[in-house]
């Protein structure tokens, strides 16, 4: 199972998007577009670091934070 939240990126926000292993790059880009939807007025710079940083959260086993 693959988790990203988007208190991960510095949000204040419960969004979470969740896939198997092999839709790793479908839980990225159900995230990139929540945060483009939600978190309106970043810049592609900013949307470019986000998605360069999701691999750190994607590694993690259960996205519990524990790890």
């Amino acid at each position: 199972m693959k988790i990203i939240k988007c208190r991960d990126f510095g949000f204040n926000c419960d969004f979470i998007a969740t896939g198997s292993a092999a839709e790793a790059d479908s839980v990225i880009q159900k995230m990139l577009v929540h945060i483009k939807e939600a978190h309106e007025g970043l810049s592609d710079e900013d949307l470019a670091d986000i998605k360069a940083r999701m691999s750190v959260p994607l590694s993690r086993g259960c996205g519990c934070g524990a790890l």
